[in-house]
């Protein structure tokens, strides 16, 4: 019989998680999973496979090689691993501006930073799956509103780069990428609502019953399936990112509702 995609990602997993022990040793605290395959969310024809790995030190550039070698290895062995975004976050850094990190996405590890990032906690917090390791509420620090905030403001900030202000966007004229644009904005808002993390999509059909009219038809156009092959229109997109930005600016963020 043959494997259905949920079999061939946790057969991903289980081989991720061998190899990251083995590269890393004593250094892993753990391998973590969220996003769409923990919110019942999964597209096998779209969706990433979202993974967070906390290591406890920094790793030398002998390890990072050595990491190297092995995904691409399990690359020739796995086809899921062109699915796979894995960041790779030091334990004391988990919620500083401006950290230290690594991200495996598109087949290649980068030493990228970190903008400690709580909204990705709040869903592993929340929904996400421990593959091998420490409970993530063992040390995961306090979220607080401010923190939260200042991830949503981050958020809409690096949108409004990309269609906005940088005139040498390669994003903008992606329709994929505009259709992430208003579905993302739609999620700043339930988190900035609701003190929770939902799949974009969940969102965007939450934000379609809040959101003024002017807005709704670009919302519609972003989740409707299949996805169209025509860009959205720039307009729209821009006008819901400034929506956002105004109830970020008046909004109090809710209290983060993860479970304990």
């Amino acid at each position: 019989m043959p494997r259905t995609p949920s079999q061939y990602v946790a057969n991903l997993l289980d081989q991720l998680a061998r190899q990251l022990q083995a590269d890393l040793g004593r250094n892993v605290v753990g391998l973590y999973v969220y996003g769409s395959l923990t919110q019942s969310a999964f597209d096998p024809r779209r969706s990433d496979v979202d993974c967070v790995a906390v290591i406890r030190r920094p790793v030398s550039a002998v390890v990072v090689s050595r990491l190297r070698t092995s995904f691409r290895r399990l690359s020739g062995r796995h086809s899921w691993m062109r699915r796979l975004q894995l960041t790779i976050l030091i334990q004391r850094e988990l919620l500083q501006f401006n950290g230290d990190g690594w991200l495996y996405q598109f087949g290649r590890l980068s030493r990228t930073g970190s903008d400690g990032n709580p909204i990705v906690w709040v869903n592993i917090l929340e929904s996400g799956r421990v593959v091998f390791g420490a409970d993530p509420h063992t040390f995961v620090p306090p979220i607080t509103p401010a923190l939260m905030r200042a991830a949503l403001e981050r958020e809409i900030g690096y949108l409004r780069t990309e269609l906005v202000t940088k005139r040498t966007s390669v994003w903008r004229r992606r329709a994929a990428y505009r259709r992430y644009a208003a579905v993302t904005a739609c999620r700043v808002l339930y988190t900035l609502e609701t003190g929770r993390v939902a799949p974009k999509r969940t969102a965007a059909v939450w934000a379609l019953r809040r959101l003024p009219s002017v807005h709704r038809a670009i919302v519609r156009r972003a989740i409707a399936r299949p996805p169209g092959t025509r860009r959205l229109p720039l307009g729209p997109v821009r006008g819901l990112l400034e929506h956002v930005e105004r109830r970020l600016g008046t909004a109090a963020v809710a209290p983060e509702r993860h479970a304990s």
